[in-house]
């Protein structure tokens, strides 16, 4: 084997420099956040132009654009960056003495509704666990369990990943909210033919919860059509609360919403939204790990299989399906 089919063209160092320059677009910015000095920055852009043998980086009115080279470069060095920031972060654990760390990644309306709430259960259990909470969106959120970053994710309906498993904590559904003093308040269940030329609120018919809206809406002869097209479920709460339309929002949001003034409906047909937890397929779960995912079975289970638990204000829970 030839020395230039073992030669070391870029080390992890390196990609580093050249990932903080990227996100900078300046030497001193990159500098700042790696702690080096702005000629060692610059220094390592042209090594690792020369060992590579292409440009990384245009220089344009004193900023440096990364090429379509490095962005390539860059994009598939970002699971390598994932995978030793969870290595830093265990080795800072170990150091600390702190093997109970759990680290969960939730999508925003869990991290908002549902993780508090299982926190508090769980951290009466293991008081002397240290919980680290990363709120992300579903695609971060995936990376960061497989990679190891987080010890579990939380997340609504994840699409399938063949690294990941998917423990499904309970099946939600869709739920609609009212303003107060709407006239559709007094109806306990919300079907399509009751918004038609209503406000409505919601996610886009493109994005996963909208396309399942929007199938319900076909099985009843309808068109999901949202005049305020929204991501978040509890932005949509908010929007609800302003009197703006009828949301539709996933029962969790619906249930354990804090302070709202807006009234919550089941809606017909009913769309169901499977509340997963997530780990490492073939990997085992740490014990906290999973005694946390117990927890927020039993909590999930309890508030919405069984409808007994009332919600934070005491006001009822939705009656079960007919």
């Amino acid at each position: 084997m030839s020395d230039s089919s073992t030669r070391t063209l870029i080390n992890l160092r390196q990609l580093e420099v050249l990932r903080a320059v990227m996100r900078y677009r300046t030497t001193i910015g990159a500098a700042e956040e790696l702690g080096m000095s702005q000629p060692a920055v610059s220094n390592a852009i042209k090594l690792a132009e020369t060992k590579i043998g292409v440009q990384l980086f245009d220089r344009v009115s004193n900023r440096l654009q990364p090429t379509p080279d490095a962005r390539v470069l860059l994009a598939d060095a970002e699971p390598l960056f994932r995978v030793h920031e969870a290595i830093q972060r265990k080795a800072w654990d170990l150091r600390t003495g702190r093997a109970g760390v759990l680290r969960i990644a939730a999508t925003a309306e869990l991290s908002q509704y549902l993780v508090p709430a299982v926190l508090n259960l769980f951290l009466k259990d293991h008081p002397d666990v240290r919980v680290a909470l990363e709120t992300q969106r579903m695609d971060d959120l995936l990376e960061s369990v497989e990679s190891g970053s987080a010890d579990v994710g939380v997340a609504m309906r994840p699409p399938t990943r063949p690294s990941l498993v998917q423990d499904v904590l309970v099946e939600a559904q869709m739920m609609c909210l009212c303003p107060a003093g709407d006239a559709l308040a007094a109806k306990p269940v919300i079907s399509p033919f009751d918004l038609r030329d209503r406000t409505i609120i919601g996610p886009a018919p493109g994005a996963p919860l909208g396309a399942l809206i929007d199938a319900a809406f076909e099985r009843a002869g309808d068109h999901y059509n949202p005049s305020i097209e929204v991501r978040f479920a509890n932005v949509v709460s908010v929007l609800v609360d302003q009197g703006l339309g009828i949301g539709f929002v996933d029962e969790l949001t619906a249930r354990y919403r804090a302070g709202s003034a807006s009234s919550s409906h089941r809606f017909s047909p009913k769309v169901p939204i499977k509340v997963c937890g997530l780990v490492v397929r073939d990997r085992p779960v740490s014990r906290m790990g999973q005694a946390f995912l117990d927890k927020a079975r039993a909590f999930l289970q309890d508030g919405l299989g069984s409808r007994r638990a009332p919600a934070p204000d005491g006001t009822a829970p939705p009656p079960p399906e007919d």
